[in-house]
């Protein structure tokens, strides 16, 4: 029985490269919808679709996908069709209308800016002291006792969709990711300070239409 399975998860594999081709990523490109448990179903453009999913919301609302993520779990059917139940703080995100949300600091953030550098807009959270002398960090009140708040704030963010990788938003972050590209690196690079700032969006834009993102779509 078990050689069968393989046999036909192999056969199913052999499949989807046969009929995988890649598409240059512009703006009338389409991501598939579905939820993505790991970075690489992104990558690949091969979510979970609605079909694999074990829920009572209605899978023709345009917000299926907002309600599902709102539950603490997620049941799926794997690829023999056993059901998988799976936390929802540990999936990576979900597409939506074409649209990609990736799970960071515990929300579903929408990925607004898409290319071999993504933008999108999350939030941070902080550690607030009322009174530094109040019991002390580790007083006998505990880590974050009663002497702390904790505060959110929006902050903005670089995901480098090749390797998954989430950096805040800020010019030390982008500098290091440009060094894919030396010559547009050196140019940032020699930028005044207060200019590099300025133009964050504008290398972004350039690197992304230097290394343009190749997405798999299938037949």
């Amino acid at each position: 029985m078990k050689h069968i399975l393989l046999s036909l998860i192999l056969l199913c594999s052999a499949t989807v490269l046969i009929a995988q081709t890649k598409q240059v990523y512009d703006e009338d490109f389409v991501f598939t919808d579905g939820l993505y448990l790991n970075k690489e179903q992104m990558q690949q453009n091969r979510p979970v679709d609605k079909a694999r999913i074990k829920s009572q919301i209605d899978p023709e609302d345009l917000a299926f996908f907002d309600y599902l993520t709102q539950q603490s779990t997620v049941t799926i059917y794997n690829e023999v069709g056993a059901e998988v139940t799976v936390k929802t703080s540990s999936l990576w995100g979900y597409c939506s209308g074409g649209i990609i949300y990736i799970n960071y600091n515990g929300y579903f953030n929408r990925v607004g800016i898409v290319g071999s550098i993504c933008h999108f807009l999350g939030t941070k959270t902080y550690l607030n002291s009322r009174d530094p002398f109040y019991g002390g960090m580790y007083g006998r009140y505990g880590l974050y006792g009663p002497g702390y708040t904790m505060s959110t704030e929006a902050q903005q963010y670089l995901l480098n969709f090749e390797t998954g990788e989430i950096f805040e938003y800020n010019t030390n972050n982008l500098d290091h990711m440009l060094m894919k590209d030396p010559e547009l690196h050196d140019e940032f690079a020699d930028l005044k300070r207060k200019k590099r700032n300025a133009k964050l969006f504008y290398y972004m834009r350039r690197f992304n239409e230097k290394h343009p993102l190749y997405v798999p779509v299938y037949e």
